[in-house]
C-alpha cells in the first residue's frame, strides 16, 4: 500500500494516470501537435491577406475591410490555448475543441460580411484559407472521434479526481473550523461556569443576612395563610355562576357589585385585603349570594346549595376568614418593614445586581451550550463525511490504477 498526503494526491494520481493511459496521452499529443501546426498554417495564410492589402491592389475602404477581416481571425487563432504536455486532459482537450469550433463561427460570421468587399483581389488567398481551413477540420474531426471513442476510460480516471479531491480538502477545513469554533466555545463555557459559581457563592452569603431569613420566614407564612384562605373559599362556583347570570341577565339581585364580585373572583385575597377592616364588601357579596341561593336563583342541587349557604353562615359566625385577613395584612407589613431595612442597608441593590448577573449569565450558558452542541454535532458529522469520502475514493483509485493507496490527511491543529 502506497501512503500519499492529501496534498500530494492529485499530481501523485495523474501520474499514475498517464503512465497507465501513455499510448493513448501519446496519441492525443500527435494529435493536439497536429491541430497547432494547421492554426499556424491558418495564421500564415490570414498574413498573406495583409501582403496583398500591403500591395495596395484594392483601395481604402476595402483594405480596412480586410484589416479588419484578418485580425479578427488572428486574434482569435491566438486565443485559442494549446495544452502542452503536462496538461493533456480532458477538460483542456474539450476547451480546445471548443475553442476550434469557435475559431471557424467567427471565420464564417466576418466572411460574410467584409469577404464581398475585397475577395475579387485576394481569391488565391481566400482558396488558400479555404483549403487550410477543410484541412484543420479534417484534423478536428479525427481528435473529436478520437476522443469520443478512445478517451472515455482516461476521462473517467482523471474525473475521478476532480470531482473527489475538492470535498475532502473542503471537509478538512470544515472540521478544522468547528475544531476551532469548539475550542473557543468551551473555553468560554469553562469561563462562564466559573463565573456561575461566583455568583452563586456572592448570593449565598447575601442570603445568609438575618434580614433576608426574616424575609423569607414572613413571606413563607404569608404564602401558607393564602392557601389556607383559597381553602375556604368553597362557594367560588356559586359566585361564578351568579356572575355568568348576572352578566347574561338572566336573574336579578338587588343591589350587587358586579365589579367588586368581578375583582373578587379575578384575585379573592388581593380584593379581601383591599377592603375595609370588617369586610363590609365581601359581607354584601356574601349575603346577596346567600339570599340568591336561597330563592333558587342559580339552579344548583340541593345539597350543593345546603353546603355553600351552610358555609357561608359559618363565615359569619366564626368571623375566621376576617382574623385571616387581618393576619395577611399584619404578615404584609412586616415584610415592608423588613424590606425597608434590607434597602437601607444596601442589601436589596446588591442582592438584585447579583441575581440579574446569574439570570444573564445563565441565559448565555444556555446559549453557549445550544452552540457548543450544535458546532459539536457538526464537528462529529464532518469526521464522519470525511471517514466516509476518504474510504470509498481509496477503492476507486484502487479499481482505477490496479493498487492501494492511504491518503493521509493532516489537521492543523
Amino acid at each position: 500500500m502506497v501512503e500519499v498526503e492529501l496534498e500530494e494526491l492529485e499530481d501523485f494520481y495523474n501520474e499514475k494516470v498517464n503512465a497507465l493511459y501513455s499510448k493513448i496521452k501519446k496519441a492525443v499529443k500527435k494529435l493536439v501537435q497536429e491541430i497547432y501546426n494547421g492554426l499556424n498554417e491558418l495564421r500564415r495564410s490570414v498574413e498573406h491577406f495583409q501582403d496583398a492589402g500591403g500591395e495596395r491592389k484594392i483601395g481604402d475602404k476595402a483594405l480596412r475591410s480586410l484589416n479588419f477581416f484578418t485580425d479578427r481571425i488572428t486574434k482569435e487563432i491566438d486565443d485559442i490555448e494549446i495544452p502542452g504536455d503536462d496538461e493533456i486532459y480532458y477538460d483542456n482537450l474539450i476547451k480546445l475543441l471548443n475553442s476550434n469550433k469557435k475559431l471557424f463561427q467567427t471565420i464564417n460570421d466576418i466572411a460574410k460580411k467584409s469577404l464581398p468587399k475585397f475577395k475579387k483581389e485576394v481569391q488565391p488567398q481566400i482558396k488558400e484559407l479555404e483549403y487550410l481551413s477543410r484541412k484543420l477540420r479534417k484534423r478536428l474531426s479525427l481528435f473529436d472521434e478520437f476522443l469520443r471513442k478512445k478517451y472515455g476510460d482516461v476521462k473517467n480516471a482523471e474525473e475521478l479526481v476532480k470531482k473527489k479531491t475538492p470535498k475532502l480538502f473542503t471537509l478538512k477545513e470544515n472540521i478544522e473550523h468547528a475544531k476551532v469554533d469548539l475550542d473557543a466555545f468551551e473555553e468560554e463555557l469553562e469561563e462562564r461556569n466559573k463565573n456561575q459559581e461566583a455568583l452563586n457563592s456572592e448570593l449565598m452569603e447575601l442570603e445568609k443576612n438575618p434580614l433576608f431569613k426574616q424575609l423569607e420566614m414572613e413571606k413563607n407564612r404569608l404564602f401558607q395563610l393564602r392557601i389556607k384562605i383559597n381553602d375556604q373559599l368553597s362557594f367560588k362556583k356559586a359566585l361564578k355562576k351568579m356572575k355568568v347570570e348576572l352578566e347574561r341577565e338572566t336573574i336579578h339581585v338587588p343591589g350587587i357589585n358586579l365589579n367588586y364580585l368581578r375583582d373578587f373572583l379575578k384575585n379573592p385575597i388581593r380584593a379581601l385585603t383591599n377592603d375595609s377592616k370588617d369586610l363590609a364588601k365581601f359581607s354584601s357579596l356574601l349575603v346577596k349570594l346567600r339570599h340568591a341561593l336561597e330563592e333558587n336563583k342559580l339552579n344548583l342541587k340541593s345539597d350543593k346549595k345546603d353546603k355553600t349557604i351552610e358555609h357561608i353562615n359559618t363565615i359569619f359566625d366564626e368571623k375566621v376568614l376576617h382574623a385571616e385577613i387581618e393576619k395577611i395584612n399584619q404578615i404584609k407589613a412586616k415584610i415592608k418593614e423588613i424590606e425597608i431595612k434590607i434597602s437601607k442597608a444596601g442589601l436589596a441593590e446588591q442582592l438584585d445586581d447579583v441575581k440579574n448577573k446569574i439570570a444573564l449569565n445563565t441565559a448565555k450558558l444556555e446559549h453557549l451550550e445550544n452552540d457548543l452542541n450544535k458546532k459539536n454535532s457538526d464537528y462529529m458529522r464532518y469526521l464522519a463525511s470525511l471517514k466516509n469520502e476518504r474510504e470509498e475514493f481509496q477503492k476507486l483509485i484502487e479499481e482505477t490504477l490496479g493498487e492501494q493507496v492511504k491518503i493521509n490527511i493532516t489537521f492543523s491543529f
